[in-house]
């Protein structure tokens, strides 16, 4: 996010009326259009989605905070308040019968088939935040992690028979068709992030840092000698596939591995 960066560049001074005129426009964008449908982080389905709403609720809960300090109470109050209305209506995105976070709601109002998506599990790293619900330490998070396990395990033939000290490889969603449709890395590698970092405040943080490592096991399995990462490791021989040492996945590697680290 803009505020996240801009809090931790050294930036010069000229530039801070240009990056303060930005965060507010941004701002701005949010409080006005997210009750509009939109595309997913895939390009694919318009509707209401999980990841974007959820991401925007952060992007105003950390903007409440930013506009408060240069003395703007009303305009915070704003963000909190849209914030919140944001999270109440994710709320209503558990699919009880499934036991999982649906993915969106589509502009049409048919079912979609990609309802369990690992976007659900990028919105809760993305988004941050400590609280009970709509972040890595929420039980239903975990559980859509725990449904996408299921899925990818029975999917994708390089899954079956794997040696127990792996996790299994994680799509998209079901019957992905883009290139092999099989694995992707920074969707493996997001599932090791969500667990090590519940893993922080957890009762149960061995359990849960053992199954992020078993997904990083996984990541090493398919990772060739020169340590280059595609996007995708094909579903059923393991080859790389797609895009070519794709930008993400090196993020996922390089943040899911911070996370590993933050444990001691």
């Amino acid at each position: 996010m803009d505020l996240r960066w801009s809090a931790a560049a050294q930036l010069p001074a000229a530039l801070a009326p240009a990056v303060d005129a930005l965060l507010r426009a941004d701002l701005e964008y949010t409080l006005e259009h997210w009750r509009e449908p939109c595309f997913d982080i895939w390009e694919e389905e318009l509707g209401w989605h999980y990841y974007t709403l959820r991401v925007g609720a952060a992007a105003l809960e950390h903007g409440a905070g930013w506009l408060e300090a240069r003395g703007e109470p009303e305009m915070a109050r704003v963000c909190r308040r849209e914030a919140a209305s944001i999270l109440e209506r994710l709320d209503g995105y558990w699919l009880p019968d499934s036991g999982y976070y649906s993915s969106r709601v589509l502009a049409s109002g048919a079912p979609s088939a990609k309802a369990l998506d690992i976007a659900v599990v990028f919105a809760a790293i993305h988004a941050g935040g400590d609280d009970a619900t709509h972040s890595v330490h929420d039980p239903r998070v975990q559980a859509t992690l725990g449904h996408l396990e299921s899925l990818f395990g029975a999917e994708y033939a390089i899954n079956r028979d794997r040696p127990s000290t792996r996790g299994p490889a994680l799509g998209r969603f079901a019957n992905d068709r883009y290139y092999s449709g099989g694995a992707y890395y920074f969707s493996t590698l997001a599932a090791a992030e969500l667990c090590f970092r519940a893993a922080a405040r957890a009762r149960e943080a061995r359990a849960l840092i053992a199954r992020g490592d078993a997904f990083l096991e996984t990541v090493r399995a398919y990772t060739p000698a020169d340590g280059e990462l595609s996007e995708q490791f094909d579903r059923t021989t393991g080859e790389q596939t797609s895009a070519k040492q794709l930008a993400w996945s090196y993020a996922g590697f390089i943040s899911s591995i911070a996370a590993r680290r933050a444990l001691g």
